[in-house]
């Protein structure tokens, strides 16, 4: 059966590579809403047998009742190691995050405007 108009799930996320620092594996744990309170930003850090460690929440996903759960779900698009030792993270969203992952802390970055978002930038 097919339909005319647009489906409302979402498209799987982006496959988003771990990055391991001194043995420990860090990796986006998707979540369960039920158990986590979101879906999607999450990070979780494993040692060298799989373990789990610990998972961090990099930032909120709250989803609105009124719509479908799954099209609402906000992963990672990337994530690497800076120079500095801190995971940067970007999500589908366009938002970076830096993460401390021997304090556990998240530091938001500001949201650089759009390429065409001239109401945004100062006039010439």
């Amino acid at each position: 059966m097919t339909t005319d108009g647009p489906s409302a799930s979402r498209l799987p996320p982006p496959k988003v590579d771990a990055v391991t620092i001194d043995g420990i594996r860090y990796a986006q744990r998707p979540g369960k809403e039920s158990v986590d309170g979101q879906v999607g930003g999450l990070l979780s850090a494993y040692d060298g047998s799989g373990k789990l460690l610990w998972t961090l929440k990099v930032y909120e996903n709250v989803r609105s009742p009124d719509l479908e759960g799954d099209v609402q779900d906000v992963y990672f698009s990337s994530m690497t190691l800076g120079p500095d030792g801190r995971l940067r993270i970007v999500n589908e969203n366009g938002e970076s995050f830096l993460v401390d992952v021997k304090s556990r802390t998240v530091t938001p970055q500001p949201k650089a405007p759009a390429a065409d978002d001239g109401a945004l930038l100062p006039p010439p």
